[in-house]
C-alpha cells in the first residue's frame, strides 16, 4: 500500500443506541474513501455483492471488535488458540508499525460469546463503578461516544498490533481475515458467531457533487442515485397518465442555478431542473418507486 498513515491513533466503538447496543453489526460498511488497497487485495464480485479479496480470491473478513468489548478486555487480541485455527489474518508487510489502537472497554461482560472460537477469559474487574451499575453504564457509553468520533475519521486501512503481529484493519473496527480452506469468493461465513465476522462488503466511494443543498446521494442496489435530504429518489421524464406520484422538487423563490441545476418556471411553483429536464421526487427511498415512465438520476 502506497499511502502511510504514520502517526494515526483512532478508536473503535459502538455507534449505535443504547438499546441497540447488542447488534452494532446493523450498521453498513461506510463507502470506501480510497482506492489504495493493501498488497494483493482486490475487489470481486459475489452472489450477493462486491467484496473484498486476498490474492488468491479468497473473500476477506472483518472480525468485528465493537461486538467483543463485553468478553475480551483486548478486543485486538481476540483471535487466538481455537480462533486462528479457522482464521488467518491478513498481515501486514514485515516491518511495519501499528497505526491504530484500540481503547479499553471497562464494564459488565457476560462470561462468553455466543459461538465463541478463542475468547480469553475476562481479567480481573479493575476498581471502579460496580458492574450492571448507572454509573459503569454510563462510562461505557461516554467512552464509545467519544470513540466514535475518533474512528469516523479513520482511512479505510489501518495496522495494529494482532496477536500475530501487525495486521491490516478496515474501517478502523473490522480486523482482516481470511476463512482458512475457504472457496474463492465464497461469503458462506457472513455473520458467523453472533456477527463477529462478516465480509468485508465494498461500497463505492461517495460521488462528489454540485447541487442544491436539499439534494443528496443515496446507494442502493450498487449503485449511487440522487435523492432528496430524505432519502427519496429522484426521478425525471415525461408522465402520461396518472400523475400522482410526480411531485416537482420544488425550489424557493430565490433559488439559483448551479452546476447542471437551473430553476423552471413552467410549472405553478419554481421546480428544480437537472440538465435541462425536471426533476420530480419519489414518494419511496427505494428507485424501484419511481412511477412508469420516470427515470432514475444518477450522479
Amino acid at each position: 500500500m502506497n499511502r502511510q498513515f504514520a502517526g494515526i491513533t483512532a478508536a473503535c466503538a459502538l455507534a449505535l443506541p443504547m438499546a441497540a447496543l447488542a447488534q452494532p453489526v446493523d450498521l453498513p460498511i461506510p463507502a470506501a474513501a480510497t482506492g489504495e488497497y493493501p498488497p494483493g487485495v482486490k475487489v470481486a464480485a459475489t452472489p450477493s455483492g462486491p467484496v473484498y479479496v486476498d490474492r488468491k480470491g479468497r473473500t476477506l473478513y472483518g472480525m468485528d471488535m465493537r461486538t467483543l468489548i463485553r468478553w475480551a478486555p483486548e478486543p485486538s487480541q481476540y483471535c487466538q488458540e481455537a480462533c486462528r485455527q479457522i482464521w488467518e489474518p491478513l498481515l501486514a508487510p514485515a516491518g511495519s508499525e501499528p497505526n491504530i489502537a484500540y481503547p479499553h472497554f471497562i464494564g459488565p461482560r457476560p462470561a462468553s460469546p455466543p459461538g465463541a472460537t478463542g475468547a480469553a477469559p475476562p481479567p480481573a474487574r479493575p476498581a471502579g463503578p460496580a458492574p450492571g451499575s448507572q454509573q459503569a453504564q454510563a462510562n461505557v457509553f461516554a467512552s464509545a461516544a467519544s470513540a466514535v468520533a475518533k474512528v469516523q475519521n479513520a482511512p479505510d486501512w489501518t495496522i495494529i498490533a494482532g496477536p500475530t503481529g501487525p495486521q491490516w484493519v478496515y474501517k478502523g473496527w473490522h480486523m482482516v481475515y481470511v476463512r482458512k480452506g475457504d472457496r474463492p469468493r465464497s461469503t458462506a461465513h457472513d455473520g458467523a458467531d453472533g456477527s463477529i465476522w462478516n465480509t468485508l462488503k465494498f461500497v463505492p466511494p461517495v460521488p462528489k457533487i454540485t447541487a442544491p443543498s436539499t439534494v443528496t446521494t443515496r446507494f442502493d442496489d450498487g449503485r449511487y442515485a440522487l435523492a432528496d435530504r430524505n432519502g427519496h429518489t429522484l426521478f425525471s421524464g415525461t408522465c402520461r397518465s396518472d400523475c400522482g406520484g410526480w411531485v416537482p422538487l420544488a425550489a424557493g423563490m430565490a433559488s439559483r442555478g448551479t452546476g447542471d441545476w437551473t430553476v423552471s418556471l413552467a410549472g405553478d411553483a419554481p421546480q428544480w431542473a437537472w440538465r435541462g429536464k425536471p426533476v420530480f421526487v419519489s414518494q419511496d427511498t427505494d428507485p424501484a418507486s419511481v412511477p412508469a415512465g420516470g427515470m432514475v438520476l444518477r450522479p
